[in-house]
């Protein structure tokens, strides 16, 4: 009878799990704490009751910037806001074991934001925006600012979508002269260095700048600025990637070798 008994405590506890996981997630910077409420009154309000049409009394995911995560249910909805009321802490996953800052190069439009998207979701650090000198994107006040905030929009929902509570800071750009005026540890992609990824992971860095060129490739003046300021290059095989193809197949590779998925 006992093993009877403990097979359905495992099927509830796998149950349970599974309907945890399928819980509409969301970001939100609240500071409540357990059994308490929070009122929703901006656009996540109306993304909830608007868009998934979620009703009062159903349930969901929702974390803060303090890396806190809770299971809420919605208690009451109108015109303007949704309460929330936290109902059990969720014990968050791990961050990355790798602290690596993305240096990327600014790309057009929906190609930046593929590359912050999917670093978002490999366990990115930080992003360090860049113009280099082939790079055909120049960004200034107030298209900065709108920029900005809809790539840090972007890794939120990344966030949302991969389960991370630590959400990756986005710096403001850096020209590559202002970058390279520091010291760094990591690595630059270039097709024409002989060392590979192999050769790099011997090192097992667990800080590192990934830097990565625009659609046109380093400049001969780029690339002497990357070795100055301390980065190795190295080529990534034989085929030339795009450059919003290049972040998650190099993020891969390092956490294939020695990061989070070994």
């Amino acid at each position: 009878m006992w093993i009877i008994y403990l097979l359905k405590l495992l099927n509830l506890n796998s149950g349970s799990t599974i309907s945890l996981m399928r819980l509409h997630r969301f970001y939100y910077p609240f500071t409540e704490s357990l059994n308490e409420t929070i009122t929703i009154n901006d656009e996540k309000a109306h993304y909830i009751r608007n868009v998934l049409r979620i009703k009062c009394g159903r349930y969901l995911r929702i974390f803060n910037h303090l890396k806190q995560e809770y299971k809420a249910q919605i208690t009451a909805i109108d015109r303007k806001s949704v309460e929330i009321h936290l109902q059990e802490i969720i014990e968050p996953i791990k961050p990355s074991k790798l602290n690596i800052t993305l240096v990327q190069s600014i790309s057009k439009g929906e190609r930046m934001d593929y590359t912050i998207q999917k670093a978002t979701e490999l366990g990115i650090t930080t992003i360090q925006p860049i113009t280099s000198e082939f790079g055909e994107v120049k960004l200034k006040d107030k298209r900065l600012e709108k920029k900005l905030n809809h790539w840090k929009n972007i890794s939120i929902s990344a966030c949302e979508q991969s389960f991370r509570v630590d959400i990756p800071h986005i710096r403001a750009p850096l020209s590559i002269q202002e970058y390279a005026s520091s010291k760094h540890t990591g690595i630059f992609l270039e097709p024409n260095e002989s060392p590979t990824i192999q050769t790099i992971a011997q090192n097992k860095w667990q800080t590192l700048d990934v830097a990565i060129g625009p659609e046109g490739g380093w400049s001969e003046n780029d690339l002497s600025l990357l070795m100055a300021c301390g980065l190795q290059g190295i080529q990534f095989g034989q085929r030339i990637l795009r450059t919003e193809t290049m972040a998650p197949a190099i993020l891969a590779a390092i956490h294939s070798l020695w990061g989070d998925f070994v």
